[in-house]
């Protein structure tokens, strides 16, 4: 068991590491609403100064256009000049003729000469002149266009960040809302499984004191070896015992105590492995047998065994788990990069996908991205295998297994997986069970187990209205407790077979009783199967209802 004080100081430190998780997200989200207010600020400015180069623009055009009129309209008073020239040059040469006569209308057609030449050099200045403004202004327009082409290129790139600003504080928005979620329903999760283990710590705590009782008032007599604890047996179970309190109060306090994924993985696990090893130390007490941890769980199939695809480089792993899931009966086929990982999972459409956490070319989350992104491969199970000293790996909706992998637990899931996935064995699973059980525990691990198939599972807690409400019912399936108050199992199993309706309806015993020889002879022929309490393995009872408790053809 950790050490108390290193305990806390690592529970400290993760609710250090969380607040300033939620401190930097605040901070990026005051951040990102600040270069928002800035950007939008910026664009009202450049749509302005774009307005105002339109307008100077549209009044430099209007400009021009009044010069190009006014020069119009001196070359044409130009070209009336060129014209009275023209006569006047006519009438000098007509007074040449007759100069005596002429004479004061040639003076006055000099005069009138000089005063055209005077104006015509003066409109040729203004003309020059007028052309140099032109092009001067045409320059200052083709300036101003630039500029405003310039600004339009800015403005463009300044809105390409504004949108990634945009589309990154969205996707941040909606991580922290998914991770919100997701933390809300591991924690009720925690609290109705720690609440669980609570009160089955306190009925194995009540059982030992009771042991310990009998063993004290036991004084003459050999003890038996069911009877007797050893000092090792002892230890081992006030350990564990320890444990499982420790760290279910560490869990159900996480209103004050902030912990990571990854802690609450960890502390569960410590749960789970406190609890199956005090399960084998009351059954080597109590004289029952055990699980077997190095069978594994195999489901029966016709035609040919699934794929299971593993995206690892890691010989080492594929020796370790290759063998095993083959003996249970699939079929494994290995590659070692994304891309082989992405082209052979559109192609077998595996039963799963085995991924490890540093997965060349660019790890486990992109190519997690990229199944998910493609139909063909978004529904398929993932499992991320992570080495133990690695950073923590977050998979929505998926599985995460620590190297080196438990080969069992590893198993147990494809088999979890293989059965959600057969629709065939689905529509094999009965439609209505029925629990005859005093143990609420055990009747909501039924229901767990048999909620993701929509089996309809009514549960009551007493012999006699179990057996009125088969009756009544006529379930597919019976699941009966044999130690119950008042009227046992066995009455309940020989009430049901002597109806004849119901008399064939399969019943699966489910009990913490230790069967004697006796106790099996009773139920032989009488039960579809046995599951002990203290063997339960939800693959093996998931099994046992698709072979035993297929659902009936029943009459419209």
């Amino acid at each position: 068991m950790p050490d108390p004080a290193n305990l806390s100081s690592a529970l400290g430190d993760a609710v250090t590491e969380g607040r300033q998780f939620l401190a930097r997200l605040e901070s990026m989200s005051q951040t990102l609403g600040s270069q928002l207010a800035r950007h939008e600020e910026a664009a009202r400015e450049w749509s302005a100064e774009r307005q105002a180069i339109k307008d100077e623009e549209d009044r430099l055009r209007a400009t021009l256009r009044t010069i190009n009129e006014t020069i119009a309209a001196e070359r044409k008073r130009l070209a009336q000049l060129e014209r009275e020239l023209d006569a006047a040059r006519q009438e000098r040469d007509q007074a040449t003729a007759d100069r005596d006569a002429a004479a004061a209308d040639r003076d006055r057609a000099r005069d009138q000469l000089e005063l055209v030449t005077r104006d015509r050099d003066a409109l040729q200045t203004d003309q020059i002149q007028w052309g140099l403004d032109h092009e001067r202004m045409l320059g200052e327009v083709n300036q101003l266009t630039e500029r405003a082409t310039g600004l339009e290129r800015d403005l463009g790139s300044e809105r390409e960040q504004h949108l990634a600003l945009q589309a990154r504080h969205a996707e941040l928005t909606e991580q922290a809302n998914r991770l919100a979620s997701d933390w809300v329903s591991r924690r009720q999760a925690l609290t109705a499984e720690i609440q669980a283990q609570n009160e089955e710590m306190q009925q194995v705590r009540k059982a030992l004191e009771e042991a310990r009782a009998q063993e004290r008032h036991i004084a003459a007599g050999p003890l038996t070896p069911a009877a007797s604890m050893s000092p090792e047996q002892s230890h081992l179970i006030n350990s564990r015992l320890n444990s499982l309190i420790g760290f279910s109060s560490v869990l159900l306090e996480e209103r004050t105590r902030t912990l990571t994924v990854e802690e609450h993985r960890e502390y569960l696990k410590y749960l789970h492995d406190s609890a199956v090893s005090l399960g084998e130390a009351v059954r080597s007490l109590t004289g029952s047998r055990g699980m077997n941890p190095d069978a594994p769980p195999v489901v029966e199939r016709e035609g040919r065994p699934p794929d299971i695809l593993v995206a690892d480089n890691d010989m080492v792993s594929r020796q370790r788990i290759e063998p095993f899931l083959k003996r249970a009966g699939y079929e494994v086929v290995y590659v070692d990069n994304g891309p082989r990982a992405l082209e052979k999972a559109s192609q077998l459409q595996p039963l799963a996908i085995l991924i490890d956490a540093e997965l060349p070319v660019s790890g486990a989350p992109a190519l997690i991205k990229e199944l998910r992104k493609d139909p063909r491969t978004r529904d398929i199970p993932l499992v991320v295998m992570a080495a133990a000293d690695a950073p923590p790996v977050a998979v929505v909706d998926g599985e995460v297994l620590t190297k080196p992998i438990d080969r069992q637990q590893l198993v147990q899931l494809m088999v979890r997986f293989d059965l959600m996935a057969d629709g065939k064995r689905a529509k094999k699973m009965p439609a209505n069970v029925l629990v005859i059980d005093d143990d609420l525990q055990a009747i909501s691990l039924v229901k767990a187990v048999l909620k993701p198939f929509n089996v309809r599972v009514s549960a009551v807690d007493s012999a006699r209205t179990g057996i009125e409400q088969a009756l009544r019912n006529k379930p597919d399936l019976v699941i009966l407790d044999l130690v119950m108050p008042g009227v046992d199992g066995f009455e309940v199993i020989a009430a049901l077979r002597r109806d004849k309706d119901i008399g064939r309806i399969p019943i699966l015993v489910h009990t913490a009783k230790v069967l004697t020889a006796e106790d099996r002879q009773k139920l032989d022929g009488k039960v579809e199967s046995i599951v002990e309490k203290a063997e339960f393995q939800p693959e093996r009872f998931l099994e046992l209802l698709l072979k035993r408790g297929e659902r009936r053809k029943r009459a419209a």
